[in-house]
């Protein structure tokens, strides 16, 4: 029952990004204003491996101060996601474990945990 609801709710994730002029920004690196990094859901899934909740790929921007697009990653970067304890993203074959009491934006593998863990169920 867990990943049906899992699964509805990122599917109404990508409703919403499809949506929107973009994909969704989980999380944004700004190096002294003048340049930031956004990392976004590009696309996901219900994961493959039956240890993990879904299967996403992320995508990479560079913005100016002024939120001009400077650069654009053409890469599919893949990562695994796993909402219950223990919380963990796998990329690659490195598995990170997330401490789910961070704040949000300290680190980029907690945000892409969060968008997708933390989502508001009505």
């Amino acid at each position: 029952m867990r990943r049906v609801l899992l699964t509805l709710i990122l599917c109404a994730q990508s409703a919403s990004m499809s949506a929107a002029s973009g994909p969704a920004v989980f999380h944004t690196a700004s190096f002294g204003g003048s340049r930031s990094v956004s990392l976004s859901l590009a696309e996901g899934g219900p994961a493959r491996d039956p240890a993990f909740d879904f299967d996403v790929v992320i995508t990479l921007s560079e913005f100016d101060g002024g939120g001009l697009m400077l650069y654009r990653d053409g890469g599919r970067h893949k990562a695994s996601v796993r909402c219950i304890s223990p919380a963990m993203v796998r990329i690659n074959s490195a598995d990170y474990a997330i401490d789910v009491s961070v704040s949000p934006g300290a680190d980029w593998k907690h945000d892409l945990w969060a968008a997708l863990c933390t989502a508001p169920v009505s």
